[in-house]
């Protein structure tokens, strides 16, 4: 933790490229009896996400505990170090572990770890579950290895083979006479920490499952359906106050004055942005915070706060029409970066470019399908806006100790700003991470904490900030706007000639993880590693830079690509005059994505008797390690809009931890993906954000829910992502329906631009 917030950053970096518990023990309590049992990896315990923040805060005690702890009241817990959004990885990660260690899911509990080296990590890409696969499995194991070790100990028969492990209990089974001793994993924690597991861990064999694979209830339900869950936005506690945020109306503008402090307010505070996004630069003072009371009151003084603003010289790059038209031109003309295939040697992304275009050219010749497909700016909106608590305390104006308690789906980097905001080292550092009401990707981004942590150095009390919806509207880090062409020559029962090329701005570049001249893979991810024959081929890049802070959104680079190549899949059987199914069945070589197209197929039969007034749209997509094919049923609604009548979902995410899990994350990913298709987007005038509320940002309504039907297709590959996937899918097959009920292909989304809420 001595590393600055950059070379950490960095390292999360490096991992894309690759809640409450069911009890009520204390945090005093777990350390009382974990003093005497097993610990496996070390992490520091948080026991459960107290309402009241003051119960929740730690004591000067440290313990080593682990992603395992036996107490010797055989109560055993595993320690997540990410974030629970929804997602389940809560109650996955906890599954592996259960699996390997030989107990009953009822006997395990779950504790959120504070921020750990070994245990915690950056939860998003939808690799919580798929990178940690084997190093959670392996724990457990471990764990009931040491277990083992210690029963053999006290038995004094050396053979392994005559031990095993199961609900808690180690048995040991004599060869010859069948009679059994027994040991509940309590009995033999204090021994077993003092033994060592084996280099060689037995895993279980798939087909011994019992956890793995099953629906088993996730633990963080039962608070969440009984109102005791605490996310970030319920900390609470006595003495503190509440903060809520004013940036600048202009995305690049700063402070020019302090404001006057409002009547009953406690205090008013500049906020520094401590990172460079887009136009928001590092070091500027681009908001302010008004502290009072309570929330409500704080919202009100800042929405009505009078601000003086230095606004920027130009805000060109800060205008949709703008950035439209420079998109444009990069598209015609501006030097691209190839993605795929891989520059031979010799040759940089950018000089590989004219050689590839060259080939690709000759193969091409005029080509039966050349489209632009446009994709707009696109704000995360979650459930629970973007907010933090901070308490430090003081020695006179010195820090000298600091909790934080947030929604984030980044504890560490959470930790590494507030040691470089307050001074402090990392010891005197404490960051709980609270259950989130969604995250999306949004809750990554540090500027909501290190501004929380501003306000509590300034007014020297506990703060909780918020914001405003509003704010969270107008001051996202989006999803990038973008321009993707797709170009495709027809040959034979396929595609002879196939190009894309993507103009975007970097989410990458903006901060400073990809070298000038490297692709962003964020960019052409969902254009590269298709699962169709494309005969020559070629995926561009080319950088669009604007004034737009960008940031990454459920699926991101993917749910902007499969729009286009799938989109362009449907265009190019039409033009063959060949059944989509069909078309793709042609092109595909990848035996997962065949199989997942052939189960499609059938789920979705229905399609073949449509009524009158109803169409059908299909696309596939191979995202996260995982696979999958939307079929929609869409129908016109007669006002203005469409029905999405159902979907027919089906998914190959390799092993499958919890399928109640999976079928969940693709109900989600569809609601996500449907909102973005039919209504989201972000607009900018002359640098404001012009959507910034739902009075004027349409969402799906109860009544408008689809009909959704998810297939699990089993599988042994390795586990691929869950939370992700299901979103890139949905949009190109509502408007490859939406071509096939009316006629009209629309190569733009979202489909009907300017919807609103009605009487909101």
């Amino acid at each position: 933790m001595n590393h600055p917030a950059g070379a950490l950053l960095s390292t999360i970096a490096g991992e894309l490229a690759a809640a409450q518990s069911r009890h009520t023990m204390d945090r005093r309590g777990f350390l009382s009896f974990s003093a005497k049992g097993l610990a496996v990896a070390c992490a520091f315990p948080f026991a459960g996400m107290s309402r009241n923040a003051d119960a929740a805060a730690p004591t000067s005690e440290a313990l080593a505990t682990a992603y395992v702890h036996i107490g010797i009241d055989n109560r055993i817990t595993v320690v997540f170090g990410g974030c629970e959004m929804g997602q389940g990885a809560m109650s996955g990660l906890a599954q592996l572990v259960a699996e390997e260690l030989g107990v009953d899911w009822g006997q395990v509990n779950v504790e959120q770890s504070l921020v750990d080296a070994v245990v915690s990590y950056f939860t998003g890409g939808s690799s919580a579950v798929r990178g940690r696969y084997n190093r959670l499995r392996q724990a457990g194991a471990a764990a009931r290895e040491m277990l083992i070790a210690a029963a053999m100990t006290l038995k004094g028969d050396g053979n392994r083979d005559h031990y095993s492990a199961r609900s808690a209990v180690v048995t040991h089974t004599d060869p010859l006479t069948a009679a059994t001793t027994t040991w509940t994993f309590g009995a033999l924690s204090t021994l077993a920490a003092q033994q060592t597991a084996p280099a060689d861990l037995r895993l279980t064999a798939p087909a011994n499952f019992r956890i793995i694979g099953k629906p088993v209830a996730r633990v963080d339900i039962p608070a969440k359906t009984d109102g005791s869950a605490d996310y970030g936005i319920d900390t609470w506690f006595p003495g503190m106050v509440f903060a809520a945020i004013k940036h600048c109306p202009v995305i690049g503008g700063t402070l020019a004055a302090t404001p006057a402090k409002p009547s009953g307010a406690i205090a008013v505070v500049p906020c520094k942005a401590t990172e460079t996004r887009g136009n928001v630069k590092a070091g500027t003072i681009n908001a302010v915070a008004v502290v009072a009371s309570n929330t409500w009151q704080a919202f009100r003084m800042a929405s009505s706060l009078s601000a003086s603003w230095t606004l920027p010289a130009s805000t060109a790059d800060v205008d949709s029409a703008q950035i439209l038209a420079t998109a444009k031109t990069l598209m015609a003309s501006g030097s691209a970066l190839v993605a795929e295939p891989a520059p031979t040697a010799g040759y940089t992304a950018a000089s590989y470019a004219p050689v590839i275009e060259t080939a690709v050219a000759a193969a091409m010749g005029s080509p039966t399908l050349n489209a632009t497909y446009t994709l707009p700016y696109l704000a995360h909106v979650t459930m629970e806006v973007v907010c933090c608590t901070v308490n430090i305390t003081f020695s006179g104006t010195t820090p000298q100790s600091c909790l934080i308690w947030a929604p984030t789906q980044a504890a560490s980097a959470v930790a590494a700003n507030a040691a470089a905001l307050t001074g402090l080292p990392a010891s005197a550092i404490t960051v709980h991470t609270t259950y989130l009401g969604g995250g999306l990707g949004r809750k990554f981004e540090q500027d909501y904490i290190v501004q929380a942590i501003q306000v509590a150095l300034a007014v020297k009390r506990p703060v909780k900030l918020t914001w405003r919806r509003e704010e969270d509207f107008a001051h996202d880090q989006y999803r990038p706007f973008a321009l993707v062409n797709v170009k495709a020559k027809l040959g034979g029962p396929g595609i002879a000639a196939w190009s894309t090329r993507n103009v975007s701005q970097s989410i990458l570049g903006q901060r400073g993880w990809v070298a000038p001249g490297a692709v962003d893979s964020q960019a052409v991810e969902g254009t590269i590693d298709l699962p169709y024959a494309l005969g020559t081929h070629v995926a561009e890049w080319v950088p669009l830079t604007a004034g737009i802070p960008v940031g990454f959104w459920r699926s991101v680079g993917s749910s902007i690509n499969a729009f286009a190549v799938e989109c362009a899949i449907d265009e190019l059987a039409l033009a063959a005059k060949i059944d989509p199914f069909q078309f793709r069945f042609n092109l595909l070589e990848d035996p997962r994505a065949i199989a997942l197209l052939a189960a499609a197929d059938a789920l979705s039969a229905w399609r073949k008797t449509l009524p009158a007034g109803h169409a059908w749209g299909v696309a596939l997509a191979r995202s996260f390690g995982s696979y999958v094919c939307q079929v929609v049923d869409i129908s016109a609604s007669g006002s203005g809009s469409i029905r999405v009548n159902r979907v027919a979902c089906v998914i190959d995410c390799g092993t499958i931890i919890n399928p109640d899990s999976v079928e969940a994350q693709m109900q989600g990913a569809i609601v996500h993906a449907l909102n973005a298709t039919l209504w989201g987007q972000i607009t900018f005038v002359a640098g404001k954000a012009q959507q910034t509320n739902f009075r004027n940002s349409r969402v799906l309504r109860l009544n408008e829910m689809p009909q959704i039907t998810v297939q699990m297709i089993a599988s042994t590959a390795p586990p691929g992502g869950v939370g992700e996937p299901g979103v890139p899918p949905l949009a190109p097959a509502v408007v490859n329906a939406y071509a096939r009920l009316t006629g009209t292909r629309l190569r733009s989304l979202p489909m009907f631009p300017g919807a609103t809420m009605g009487g909101l």
